[in-house]
């Protein structure tokens, strides 16, 4: 039988690694401290995604089923969020977290979109309802980096005297 979701499996497997490893590289380059908290907090969630699926490939393999409990807490971001501000620094310090904020922002929109889409594709709805649920966890992904990047861009344009038109 051959549904493709193995094969979805196993590239969102090398995906959520890769997300992985980019958060756990920035982490030096990143000067906010909080900023740092996120992508710390980020490098474990994907760690976390990333067993989550290895176990659903096994089971899947094995049973042809994808009945897997994983349950993730993204109220810390949250709260972390609400509690701290992630503003401040040097300009130059600023022009680079502003960077990684936006590279993280658009692997997380990617991650959220190929389950949306693989949500789309697959007919088994065990499937379907799990790729769903993967797509909104990167939804909360890319909206708690996207809300950081537009707090850190006004902080900068702020800073630099200056409003873009955008």
């Amino acid at each position: 039988m051959k549904d493709g979701i193995l094969g979805i499996l196993n590239y969102a497997l090398a995906k959520e690694i890769e997300g992985k490893n980019f958060y756990k590289s920035k982490l030096d380059n990143i000067s906010n401290l909080q900023l740092k908290e996120i992508f710390s907090m980020l490098v474990e969630m994907e760690q976390g995604h990333a067993e989550y699926i290895k176990k659903l490939i096994k089971k899947y393999e094995d049973e042809k089923n994808l009945d897997v409990e994983f349950e993730e807490d993204d109220e810390n971001l949250f709260q972390i969020r609400e509690k701290k501000e992630i503003t401040g620094g040097k300009i130059e310090e600023m022009t680079l977290d502003l960077s990684v904020v936006k590279m993280a922002y658009l692997i997380e929109d990617d991650f959220m979109n190929f389950y949306k889409n693989a949500a789309e594709k697959v007919e088994n709805n065990d499937a379907k309802k799990l790729f769903e649920k993967l797509s909104k966890w990167e939804e909360t992904h890319r909206d708690i980096l996207y809300n950081i990047y537009r707090d850190l861009s006004n902080d900068y344009w702020t800073e630099m005297n200056f409003t873009p038109l955008y």
